[in-house]
Formats: C-alpha cells, sequence, structure tokens
C-alpha cells in the first residue's frame, strides 16, 4: 500500500464507531465487516485526502487497491473516488466493473456500477457497448446480468428500447429476486419517458410477478 492509501486507511480506522458498525452489518445482512462510519463523515474524510494528497495518482490503481480493503466503506471509498477521477475514465472501465462484481458483489456496489459507471460509460463509448452487454448475458453471473439490465437506468429519452427489450425478455423467466427486481425497476424508470409503451409491454409479455408489480408501482 503506498503512503497516501495508508494515511487514507488510518484516518478511517481512527474514525470507526463500534455501535454504527453493528447495525451496519446487520442492515448488510452480516455479509460484509463494517467500520461504522456513515456517509457524510466518510465523504468529509475522502475530500480532505483528496485535496492534500490523492490528486495527480493513477485513478485505476488506486480505486482497485481500496476496492480491495477489508471493511465495506473502503469498496464505498473506491467508487466515491472514483467519481472525483470521472474526467480522468479510459478504456479499463469496464475491466474494472466486471473485477468488481466478480468480488464481494452485491446490490449497494453493483447498482452505483451498473447506471452510474457502466452506463455513463456506454453512453461515451457506444461502439463498445455490444461487446460487454454480450459478455455480461453470457456470463452465468446474476450481478453481471443485473448490470446489463440496470445500465440505461438514467438514459431517460436515449434509452435503446429494443436492447432493454431483449435484455429483460432474456432474463424474464429467471428466479433471482435481484433480477425480478431490476427488471421492474427498468420499466418503472422508463415508464417516466413512455408509459403507455411500458404498460403495453407488461401486458404483452410474461414477467415475473415482481417485475410487474415493480413495473407498474406509479402507473
Amino acid at each position: 500500500m503506498n503512503a497516501p492509501l495508508a494515511h487514507l486507511s488510518e484516518h478511517m480506522h481512527a474514525h470507526a464507531q463500534e455501535e454504527n458498525s453493528f447495525w451496519m452489518r446487520k442492515y448488510m445482512r452480516d455479509q460484509f465487516p463494517f467500520l461504522g462510519i456513515k456517509k457524510p463523515l466518510r465523504h468529509q474524510i475522502l475530500q480532505a485526502w483528496y485535496k492534500q494528497e490523492g490528486k495527480g495518482l493513477d485513478w485505476f490503481v488506486v480505486a482497485n487497491e481500496l476496492f480491495q480493503m477489508r471493511e465495506r466503506e473502503f469498496q464505498y471509498l473506491a467508487l466515491d473516488y472514483l467519481f472525483l477521477e470521472k474526467k480522468q475514465w479510459d478504456d479499463r472501465i469496464p475491466e474494472l466493473v466486471e473485477n468488481w462484481i466478480g468480488n464481494q458483489s452485491w446490490w449497494d456496489v453493483v447498482d452505483v456500477l451498473g447506471p452510474h459507471v457502466m452506463g455513463h460509460y456506454l453512453l461515451k463509448n457506444p461502439a463498445q457497448r455490444d461487446f460487454w452487454i454480450s459478455r455480461w448475458m453470457s456470463s452465468g453471473n446474476f450481478w453481471l446480468h443485473r448490470v446489463c439490465v440496470l445500465f440505461q437506468l438514467t438514459y431517460k429519452q436515449k434509452t435503446d428500447i429494443d436492447l432493454l427489450s431483449s435484455i429483460i425478455l432474456e432474463l424474464s423467466r429467471e428466479k433471482e429476486f435481484f433480477i425480478q427486481k431490476a427488471i421492474g425497476w427498468s420499466l418503472r424508470q422508463y415508464a417516466r419517458v413512455d408509459s403507455i409503451w411500458v404498460k403495453d409491454f407488461v401486458k404483452s409479455h410474461e414477467l415475473a410477478a415482481l417485475s410487474r408489480r415493480e413495473a407498474l408501482k406509479h402507473l
């Protein structure tokens, strides 16, 4: 670990809160250890560190080292740091997303990586879209499947509804809760753009009850 990251780790551990840690672990079903640092303080620590030591580093190396650290707050810091370095992103983003989703996957990280990292990247690099979506749809990893469903979540009128439809229909028989939920979420979000299309789509296709409920929640 390089010196700047060692300093950031020291600052984080110095602010650990045992009681917060207990409830954070419970909320995440005891999947990960936590220091017990809530979001506002975590942002404050990161911003101070970034201003003093974090600029000018290799964003890919720093983000990956943060993500490999033990406590869950460091995975959140890795995501926050990525957005501080958004102007520096390059063609290593898909590799990073794939690796992170294959390591310590859960909805809290996946749902940032999908629409806000990969979604942004593919909007800027549309020629790469079909390669990565095809790769991840055939991966057998339901978290990568969730990214395929959700990467267009913020696209609004730019949503490729043909692609969204094909992804949903390919996954529509999946029993996995997080896939059914994602399908409904993506349709509910697109309903803000075209509610008639969403109603017709739900009516015309066999979707899981959870997906249908989520899709039509506000219609």
